[in-house]
């Protein structure tokens, strides 16, 4: 073997060191899940609940913020800069228009709009409810602390690493992988099958259009984070269910949308 094969090979070899860092913060995350998991069927309020999940997160963050420091070399200060406010509104008009043109695409194939009683609390109707207030607060802090939390793991984390080594088309889709598995939090084959048939399509296409978006705002983390919250803000302060119109027509909506929304993005030149 010739030195510039070795180096090749060598080369090579030492790139899969890139996926150690996300592979481990999916595992950490899988291991809160399953220490977490028990916990729910002690718990007899939803505030508790609500509670825990803010205190997991915090633990995904700190680990992403470490690994950010650690394995990528790079400086926390830079990772939070404002390098443009404007970036910011940005990512607020995409969160606007994911969220009218979803609407709009389920309205006209046929879906039903329905209104049920805030907050929404889908999921969670076998708890107590000790002061509405307090529990519509913690949802709302979990909703806002889940968003920061996970750009920051899989945006600023996962994604720049893997596009620092690999481009940023393979950036993305990594990132977009382990934002999506980690969304598995409980490991009950029913409850997976139901999380593919529901959940995965939405989470995957906008794991896919943050990570373009994350991009092409040249890696601002308020950008994304921006349009992630305002999202599930919407979905915690707006009780609308949307009754389907037919099997999968609200992936069918979600595609429809996300393509549409990449399409748009990808026409916009962004000053800097």
């Amino acid at each position: 073997m010739s030195f510039s094969d070795w180096r090749v090979g060598f080369s090579l070899k030492s790139g899969w060191r890139v996926f150690l860092g996300p592979a481990l913060l999916l595992v950490i995350s899988y291991i809160i899940y399953l220490l977490r998991y028990p916990l729910w069927w002690r718990f007899t309020s939803v505030e508790q609940v609500f509670a825990m999940l803010i205190m997991s997160y915090a633990v995904v963050l700190i680990l992403a913020l470490f690994l950010l420091r650690k394995d990528s070399k790079k400086l926390l200060s830079n990772v939070f800069k404002m390098t443009s406010p404007d970036m910011v509104l940005v990512g607020v008009i995409f969160a606007l228009l994911d969220l009218g043109l979803w609407y709009l695409i389920s309205f006209a194939i046929g879906s039903r709009f329905e209104f049920t009683s805030f907050p929404s609390l889908r999921g969670y109707e076998n708890y107590a409810v000790y002061s509405l207030p307090l529990t519509f607060a913690l949802y709302l802090a979990f909703s806002i602390f889940g968003a920061f939390a996970e750009e920051v793991a899989y945006r600023g984390f996962v994604q720049t690493r893997v596009s620092s080594r690999y481009g940023y088309v393979l950036g993305i889709f990594v990132a977009t992988l382990f934002f999506s598995l980690q969304h598995i939090h409980i490991f009950e084959p029913s409850w997976i099958e139901r999380f593919f048939q529901t959940q995965f399509i939405h989470i995957w296409f906008f794991g896919i259009f943050v990570g373009y978006l994350f991009f092409k705002s040249k890696e601002n983390i308020w950008c994304v984070f921006a349009m992630h919250d305002l999202g599930n803000i919407f979905n915690v302060s707006i009780p609308i269910v949307v009754a389907t119109a037919f099997p999968f027509s609200n992936q069918f909506a979600t595609i429809a949308t996300f393509v549409l929304m990449i399409a748009v993005l990808k026409l916009v030149k962004f000053r800097f």
